[in-house]
């Protein structure tokens, strides 16, 4: 009676069978269908997914971790299981492989032949025994199959070719759980975020793009010397670029010119040109005022946000109160549809010489709306400069070297498996 086996034994037999392997392969099989089906939070742009899914929905997959599959923790843990099936089967089976590499049986008696699956006798006349082992290892020999001489010294014939196809199934083990080591190390430690910065603006911070994430402390910190964009003759977007530099203690280390599929990486952190953009405030405003009855010549002025103008004599300083770059009338409130100044609406505060303040409300594309000020000065826009903002998608991989290499060794195992057959004859007189 055999000793019964404890619940590791089980256990561990389980893992290494391949009706466990293929149950976990499925698993991660269908993980891997639903990302890449469901649309993954570090791959959208911001409010797409409010757009497309209904709030429950969103509430079910934000819970069940579908937004971010690649960096979920059960995902990481399928990962995990499925990498120790294939290593516990791997090494239950990779002794007997490595038998049959090492240490081939090259000397074999006419009864070990005769018991070969594949046998054909081809006779020879009245050759010696001698010269008919000479005669068939030069015929191999010329069909690329060398002779082993320990064979030929033992009167009889032994050939083999690529003996390292034995080895095929261990180096595609091998690669898959590499690859997923540089999964479990990116799911783990790597992340994918968002920076949007302005001309002259420095950060450390990044916003993270998974749900509910903190942000992300940069080791350095990444300034914005300018960005803008190229267009073609017709007006259209043709290319955004961004000039970045990367600092350490208050000193420049880095300085670089991204464009959309050209990133810069520092620190093992890549930075990619995502977006560009108005931020929604002018930089500077060209305006002309106008007093009533034509008893004073209209003024044109430019004002920049933070700074007064003086205009007229006596004189009344104006300055910028507030703008709102596309306005659209919410009950009695004014709000915006985005940040270019498609439909803007601005709000001067006008300072007269004795101190008493006043505002007033123009709508540039709504000029009946627009009322004189208390002192009867009435505006209009001539032009406006707005900033801009360049934003930047952030991405840590840690384990992206691993992956390549996994995958390069997984297509040599296959190659490997697929196109070479180990093959072993042997031959008695």
């Amino acid at each position: 009676m055999g000793k019964p086996q404890s619940i590791v034994d089980r256990i561990l037999q389980f893992f290494s069978s391949l009706k466990c392997g293929l149950i976990l392969l499925g698993l991660v099989g269908t993980t891997v269908i639903a990302g890449t089906i469901i649309l993954q939070r570090p791959m959208v742009r911001e409010g797409q997914i409010e757009q497309i899914y209904a709030p429950q929905t969103i509430r079910l997959l934000d819970f069940l971790g579908l937004f971010d599959v690649f960096h979920a923790w059960w995902f990481i843990l399928l990962l995990g299981l499925l990498g120790a099936s294939i290593a516990l089967a791997s090494l239950e089976h990779f002794p007997q492989a490595w038998r049959y590499f090492s240490r081939p049986h090259r000397v074999a008696d006419e009864w070990y032949v005769r018991n070969l699956p594949f046998l054909r006798e081809i006779p020879l006349g009245s050759s010696q025994p001698q010269d008919a082992l000479g005669r068939a290892a030069q015929r191999f020999a010329s069909l690329g199959y060398r002779p082993h001489p320990e064979s030929l010294t033992k009167r009889t014939l032994y050939v083999e070719k690529h003996r390292w196809a034995r080895l095929a199934p261990y180096i595609v083990h091998l690669s898959l759980l590499i690859i997923f080591t540089g999964a479990i190390i990116d799911g783990t430690w790597g992340y994918r975020g968002y920076i949007s910065l302005g001309p002259g603006m420095r950060t450390q911070q990044v916003e993270s793009l998974a749900s509910n994430a903190p942000p992300r402390i940069l080791p350095f910190t990444l300034r914005c010397d300018g960005a803008g964009m190229e267009k073609y003759p017709d007006g259209s977007p043709r290319q955004y670029w961004t000039r970045l530099a990367i600092e350490e203690n208050g000193r420049e280390i880095l300085r670089r010119q991204i464009f959309v599929n050209d990133p810069l990486t520092y620190g093992g952190i890549r930075f990619f040109q995502a977006s560009f953009g108005s931020s929604g405030a002018p930089t500077k405003l060209v305006m002309e005022a106008s007093w009533p009855g034509g008893e004073r010549k209209p003024q044109t002025f430019t004002l920049l946000p933070g700074e007064a103008v003086k205009l007229g004599d006596p004189a009344v300083q104006v300055e910028l109160g507030d703008f709102v770059p596309d306005f659209v009338l919410q009950g009695d409130q004014l709000s915006t549809r985005s940040n270019d100044p498609n439909n803007p609406a601005i709000r001067l505060v006008l300072t007269q010489a004795g101190g008493r303040r006043s505002s007033v409300w123009f709508f540039p594309k709504f000029p009946q709306m627009n009322f004189p000020s208390d002192l009867g000065i009435t505006f209009q826009l001539r032009d406006v400069e707005m900033g801009y903002t360049t934003g930047l998608q952030v991405a840590k991989q840690p384990g992206k070297e691993l992956i390549w290499g996994g995958c390069l060794l997984l297509t040599a195992g296959l190659i490997l498996a697929l196109y070479m057959v180990h093959i072993r004859i042997w031959g008695v007189v």
